[in-house]
């Protein structure tokens, strides 16, 4: 992987001589030299004074052997932790989830899992502001919530952005509609989250800028699961976002058409960790499969 010129050069540099630094390597002399000269014509400047009794860095060669040497240690160190990553075999790691971030969470884990089948994982449910104190006070390593706060000791490692919709059974009268505003919505029975839920928010806002007050639901629940439920049961037309609904709509059980009107409010899951924080190999890997897309929008 390391370039022959920087190896042939570094040890040239170490033993003042073409002839030392070839035994050493165990390669031919003129495999050595041929080297330092092509990069000598390459960078049109001596590397070496070429004395009687060895060889000596030139200021140019000063410059470029520090640069080497700078290179084989960064190396070293970034081969090191990838064969630590490699290494992986036993592990743990916990994580806290926001209610309805389930599915998209163990699409991922099951991603993750086939790489690294020695990790555990131990998971919880919780609230979204539970989910920051748990993972600030390093009782979970990592934390997917949805819209947490804007704090220094809090990194967001991935973001996924989406927008509330209306969520209905295949067969419901609004379903064949490309968008949907909330007054069309609120002409049926409606079905969302409680006051608990940090989706009911973003639905109280979006409301109140679209519709005089706050929505009046049929059903709430504190459970995406349940509302889900509610809505396949004919109950009434859900609020949730298509984060919510991967699975039934891929088999066809729900439909989710996106709401228009005016300052519809954006829903936000994060990735989250707290800043400063070493956290274990196996949860650093996991974390970085999360921020390189483990999670797709």
């Amino acid at each position: 992987m390391l370039s022959r010129f920087a190896l042939y050069f570094d040890e040239v540099a170490r033993r003042g001589s073409i002839r030392r630094a070839s035994e050493f390597l165990n390669v031919a002399s003129s495999a050595v030299d041929r080297q330092i000269l092509k990069m000598e014509a390459e960078l049109d400047v001596p590397l070496f004074d070429r004395r009687p009794h060895g060889l000596r860095l030139t200021a140019a060669g000063e410059v470029l052997v520090g640069l080497v040497r700078r290179w084989r240690r960064e190396l070293a160190i970034a081969q090191a932790q990838i064969d630590e990553l490699r290494g992986l075999r036993r592990g743990e790691v916990t994580l806290a989830l926001a209610e309805g971030s389930a599915e998209l969470v163990s699409r991922v884990l099951l991603s993750f899992r086939n790489r690294y089948p020695g990790i555990i994982f131990h998971l919880r449910i919780a609230p979204s502001q539970a989910i920051v104190d748990l993972v600030l006070s390093s009782a979970v390593d990592v934390g997917v919530t949805y819209n947490p706060p804007d704090r220094q000791d809090l990194r967001v490692e991935r973001a996924i952005v989406s927008q509330i919709g209306a969520v209905l059974a295949p067969d419901h009268p609004l379903a064949a509609e490309v968008e949907v505003t909330l007054a069309q919505c609120a002409d049926y029975p409606l079905v969302g989250p409680d006051e608990g839920h940090s989706l009911r928010a973003v639905i109280d806002k979006a409301w109140s800028h679209n519709l005089d007050g706050l929505p009046r639901f049929s059903a709430s629940a504190n459970s995406v699961e349940l509302i889900k439920a509610l809505v396949i049961g004919r109950i009434g037309i859900g609020l949730l976002t298509p984060l919510d609904i991967v699975s039934e709509v891929e088999r066809g059980v729900l439909r989710f058409v996106p709401l228009k009107g005016t300052n519809i409010p954006l829903s936000v899951l994060s990735i989250i960790s707290a800043s400063g924080r070493q956290l274990s190999p196996p949860a650093a890997l996991m974390l970085r499969h999360f921020a390189d897309g483990g999670i797709e929008s």
